[in-house]
């Protein structure tokens, strides 16, 4: 707004327009930054090491924003916004928004947290294990058995501790004064949390019947069911109908390079365990699971010239829209797995059902942030990453993980 009343000529179209609606565009121009943002990876500040690369993003944002604000004024004024003006904007908002991000994250950088594991060594090992690079934004306070719990208030104000944190079963809980350490700042944590906020995920090993007795499936609610498959069912439609020439271009090219059928269809676990059938194109040679089941791995044998570029760009999960408005499936929840693998999962994961809390999704968090689950160990992370989300459910994290979904989609990958 500062641009167009005092740093443009009288004028221009934003110069000329009353206020309260130069405020409507300022707001259509932050929610198109937003969005645009989240696509590039501009936000994402462990996928930036430099100013010079954050500049970059910054500025690519803001000139993509601004397209969606000229298209705005346009269509309601039936003017452009002058040249001079968009210019203006572009470069001070990049440049601001970039130096003040790239200044939050060395600050964080500079700023790591103080924490105490109260419990024997192995549980600092273990955390530190798991979290792996993550630790260096941790400072561990040595572990000494000879600490009095009385005293651990004033141990932790001289170390300048920040997070106690405490072992499911092996620490004292019941002897420690907590509410005199939150009092003095101290956070007091469980392994589960902790890991859960330093890393976006919940290891399996830490979930036990306590942690799923506290769960707040929040996407249960009858209300917020219903708004979000009003969602699923305007992005299926959407998909269904933007996406067809691609669809076609792609059926064509598997009918050239092997023939029939276009689709795959394989039985998948649905909400609550229910099995349905799950519908692809066909990416892999006709006889490709004569052996029986297997697991998809990253550079397959199986899969066709045709179906590597498919994959690539997840052209062949286009049919699954259909899958979305039959409801059988969301467009963000936890993928959906094989009944046959399954079999050997449960074995080994014993809360590997607790996927099914939630409808199964299209994408979902561990499609953004992991890969292929190709055995029982990369299976396992999965989880890890789908725990998290059935914890953490909501709105806007779905949509974080839908325009994460595009960015990804940009760079073809998988």
């Amino acid at each position: 707004m500062v641009v167009p009343l005092y740093f443009s000529p009288a004028s221009e179209t934003l110069g000329t327009v009353p206020v309260e609606r130069l405020f409507l565009y300022a707001i259509l121009f932050c929610i198109a930054f937003l969005v645009v943002g989240e696509m590039t990876g501009f936000f994402e500040s462990e996928n930036q090491t430099s100013l010079l690369n954050k500049l970059f993003l910054g500025f690519l944002t803001s000139s993509l924003a601004l397209t969606v604000l000229v298209l705005g004024v346009w269509f309601i004024e039936y003017e452009f916004v002058g040249r001079f003006t968009i210019f203006k904007i572009g470069l001070i908002v990049g440049l601001l928004t970039s130096v003040f991000l790239s200044s939050i994250e060395n600050l964080e950088k500079g700023q790591a947290l103080h924490v105490l594991a109260l419990s024997p060594l192995d549980l600092q090992m273990r955390v530190k294990t798991y979290l792996g690079r993550q630790n260096k934004k941790l400072i561990w306070t040595d572990y000494k058995s000879e600490i009095n719990l009385n005293n651990i208030v004033e141990f932790c104000k001289k170390k300048e501790v920040e997070i106690l944190l405490l072992d499911k079963e092996e620490s004292p809980a019941e002897e420690i004064d907590i509410v005199a350490l939150l009092e003095s700042g101290v956070r007091v944590m469980g392994v589960a949390s902790f890991l859960e906020m330093q890393s976006q995920k919940i290891p399996p090993s830490e979930v036990d019947r306590a942690w799923l007795a506290k769960l707040d499936l929040r996407l249960r609610d009858p209300l917020i069911r219903h708004f979000k498959r009003s969602i699923d069912l305007i992005v299926a439609t959407c998909g269904i109908i933007f996406s067809s020439p691609i669809f076609f271009l792609a059926c064509i090219l598997i009918v050239l390079e092997s023939g029939f059928p276009l689709f795959f269809h394989q039985k998948r676990t649905g909400l609550l365990g229910r099995p349905y059938v799950l519908y692809k194109l066909r990416t892999m040679n006709k006889n490709a699971e004569n052996q029986g089941a297997e697991w998809a791995r990253k550079d397959d044998i199986r899969v066709t010239r045709i179906g590597r570029f498919l994959r690539k760009w997840r052209i062949d999960e286009i049919p699954q829209f259909w899958n979305v408005i039959k409801g059988e499936m969301s467009i963000v929840g936890p993928r959906p797995e094989r009944p046959e693998l399954e079999e050997k999962i449960n074995q080994h994961l014993p809360f590997w059902k607790c996927r099914y809390l939630l409808k199964p999704g299209l994408t979902g968090w561990a499609q953004i942030r992991f890969e292929y689950a190709s055995d029982m160990e990369s299976s396992e992370e999965k989880l890890s990453y789908d725990l998290y989300y059935v914890k953490n459910a909501s709105f806007f994290l779905d949509m974080k993980i839908m325009l994460s979904t595009l960015r990804s989609l940009t760079r073809g990958s998988r």
